[in-house]
């Protein structure tokens, strides 16, 4: 979800203005054809030192019969949607009139200062069951105050569009990785000038082309390449970015020659969308997952050392000791982006209903990172507009990072490569050793972001309705908030399912 207008060489990753939604029907019929990555048997070194990670394999019949299933839970979950909203809505409609108030009696007993934790060890997602039983019976623990929600349907009945929406279980490419990694080091002319390339065998095309593009200013698509590859027309497109460089046949030590004309960094209009980020097809990454995972290339870990290399955390509050990290998406999470960037509305109206309150809540128990995929200039801005930095609040932002900090994976969508971009939560504790998988989680409204750390992420619906009744109506930074405070004393999140959220919230009667 991008909300940036930014220069020319990141518009395949980023875009500004509004995100279309897909069409549910052509969701479905991805659904009925799908794709199964199955790993492959590994080779021996003999044969050039690469292993076939991923073939295509047909549906069995029970793959189809767990498809099918699993088609009918969503709709199950999507129908129970339905029932809640209609229960939900007549009590929320009222809060149109005026929604601050309504909004801010809801979150009042949220708002608590910090607490001396009930000590608690948590081996599974029991610890969970434990925590919000034990708060029903004491007012010490975190989630004691919190307000109940309205009666539901059934506890099988709260898991909204978030959960039920239309992400699909990643595919994972079927290629072949180097196990000895190889190396190039190749010279490139261009304008007269040598640069000297070192490029990796697990790169993509994608990686390579972005390289050329920060060493010259010229976009990737502008890009001629003579005499690099064998038999080619010298242009790399891309059709070639989801490949591994070691894949190509280039030549070792190979000299070549591209030709292109710079383009100075210019800004889009605003409104004005990239086609790759309007997509917002969705998948899902799992660490059960067979094969390699994401987190696991070899490719993947050498790109998080070097934006923690290169890019610095600038902090603006210091993280304090013994919190656990929380890091929030903004665009479309805890803020409408469409309005926001077309001013449309101002930007206080833009925010999620609950937002100042749900952070001041959670402020006691998490150090709050904001990670956004649009440039720091941009959302320096937007967060002051927003009254998040700058104000006076119950609550401080550790740090902000922005797009500069993710990177492209590749997944496939109806048999092709899809490269979406991910936030990998090993550039913030790689800087800050205190936080790790055990003591962090990251709140998006899209799934695919959570590729390298799906155990560590909280999927909720996305919020694309300020201004209108639904979205005042809206009251899921209320329900998470509940969650984040009841699972603050758990000491090991890695027991924790966080798809199950709100299930976990209604169990727990909260």
């Amino acid at each position: 979800m991008t909300m940036d207008p930014g220069p020319s060489d990141s518009s395949s990753a980023a875009g500004s203005g509004s995100r279309s939604q897909m069409d549910i029907t052509t969701q479905e019929e991805t659904k009925d054809t799908p794709v199964i990555a199955k790993p492959d048997i590994e080779s021996t070194p003999s044969e050039n030192k690469k292993k076939k990670l991923y073939h295509i394999e047909s549906d069995s019949e029970s793959q189809v019969a767990a498809e099918d299933q699993n088609r009918n839970e969503e709709v199950k979950e999507q129908n129970d949607d339905v029932v809640m909203d209609e229960q939900e809505t007549p009590s929320a409609v009222q809060s149109t009139l005026n929604p601050s108030a309504s909004i801010s009696k809801s979150l009042v007993d949220l708002e608590m200062p910090p607490q001396t934790p009930t000590p608690h060890h948590a081996h599974d997602d029991a610890a969970f069951s434990s925590t919000a039983s034990s708060s029903s019976a004491s007012s010490s623990t975190p989630s004691s105050s919190i307000p109940r929600e309205d009666p539901r349907p059934g506890p099988d009945q709260d898991q909204d569009q978030d959960s039920a929406s239309t992400a699909v279980q990643a595919v994972p490419l079927a290629e072949e990785l180097e196990q000895q990694e190889e190396w190039w080091e190749l010279k490139m002319t261009w304008s007269g000038k040598a640069f000297d390339l070192k490029v990796g065998g697990n790169d993509m095309v994608y990686d390579f082309r972005h390289l050329i593009s920060q060493l010259t200013g010229v976009s990737p698509d502008a890009q001629k390449l003579i005499n690099l590859l064998p038999g080619s027309k010298g242009k790399l497109s891309v059709e070639h970015d989801a490949k591994r460089f070691g894949t190509l046949g280039v030549k070792k030590g190979a000299k070549f020659i591209m030709v292109g004309t710079r383009e100075e960094d210019r800004f889009k209009k605003k409104g004005e969308v990239g086609g790759e980020m309007m997509d917002d097809f969705d998948v899902t990454y799992s660490n059960a997952n067979r094969g390699l995972h994401p987190a696991d290339d070899p490719r993947n870990k050498r790109k998080i050392l070097e934006i923690c290399a290169n890019i610095p955390i600038t902090v603006m509050n210091e993280p304090r000791e013994g919190k656990k990290l929380l890091v929030l998406d903004l665009d479309y999470t805890i803020v409408d982006t469409k309005p926001l960037i077309s001013g449309a509305l101002p930007s206080m109206e833009c925010a999620r209903p609950g937002l100042h309150e749900f952070l001041e809540a959670v402020y006691p128990h998490y150090d709050i990172v904001i990670w956004s995929q649009t440039h720091w200039r941009w959302l320096e801005s937007k967060l002051v507009e927003l009254e998040m930095i700058g104000s006076e609040r119950n609550y401080k932002v550790s740090f902000v990072a922005d797009r500069t900090t993710m990177f492209p994976v590749w997944t496939q969508r109806n048999g092709k490569p899809f490269k979406h971009e991910v936030k990998p939560l090993a550039y913030f504790w790689n800087t800050f050793p205190q936080w790790s998988a055990k003591n962090s989680i990251h709140i998006d409204d899209l799934s695919r972001n959570f590729a390298l750390n799906p155990g560590e992420g909280l999927k909720i619906r996305p919020y694309n309705k300020a201004g209108q009744a639904e979205g005042l109506a809206d009251q899921e930074l209320i329900k998470l908030g509940r969650y984040l405070i009841n699972i603050a004393t758990v000491e090991d999140f890695t027991t924790l399912d966080h798809s199950k959220w709100k299930k976990k919230n209604q169990s727990a009667n909260l």
